[in-house]
């Protein structure tokens, strides 16, 4: 864009105007005058030589690994029980976790997961829409097992339970609460 810019105002430079003289005579030069075309080549030639702009933009950085365990691994993690069609409507969680959480950084580790995580949820999905429960359940709880995403308070995120930006974190509002702690996920009464 920026080449673009400098392109189109060198191309409609005004002429260089020679100093103005008392007499009308005409002023030459033993060197000629820079062309447009040497002047726009010798513009790309700076811009080609130039460094380009880093292309990092943090997608793989550790709040960004987290934020993406805690929102996409908490969805897959209430379908351990689900049923098919809510695992099918849900489809998307797998592959956002598993593109978030472990993502293609040249990390071995990572991408050994990362094909794990595929598979199973491949298996997860396809018993899903044979409608076999008990294959898609086991498969979400291979995904969840391979995903390592063990349900705690620091891997869960419920968008249904809104607080102040200033407020403390789940975890230790789930302490204060003490047994009461299903409160802030489910709004049914428990008998105990």
């Amino acid at each position: 864009m920026a080449f673009q810019l400098a392109t189109a105002a060198l191309a409609f430079s005004a002429p260089a105007m020679a100093p103005s003289r008392a007499s009308s005579s005409v002023v030459m030069s033993a060197e000629p005058m820079l062309a447009r075309r040497a002047m726009l080549g010798a513009a790309a030639a700076a811009v080609s030589m130039a460094p380009l702009a880093a292309f990092a933009d943090g997608a793989s950085s550790p709040a960004v690994l987290a934020k993406s365990r805690a929102l996409y691994g908490s969805r897959v993690f209430k379908l351990k029980d689900a049923s098919p069609e809510a695992i099918l409507e849900e489809k998307n969680a797998f592959t956002l976790f598993t593109t978030g959480a472990y993502p293609r950084t040249g990390n071995a580790v990572f991408l050994e997961t990362q094909k794990g995580l595929k598979a199973a949820s491949k298996k997860a999905l396809a018993a899903a829409k044979a409608g076999d429960k008990a294959g898609a359940n086991a498969a979400v709880k291979e995904f969840i097992a391979i995903g390592k995403i063990d349900g705690s308070s620091a891997d869960f995120f419920d968008p249904k339970q809104r607080r102040n930006a200033g407020a403390p974190p789940t975890a230790e509002i789930e302490a204060q609460m003490g047994t009461q702690k299903f409160a802030l996920y489910e709004p049914v009464k428990k008998n105990y």
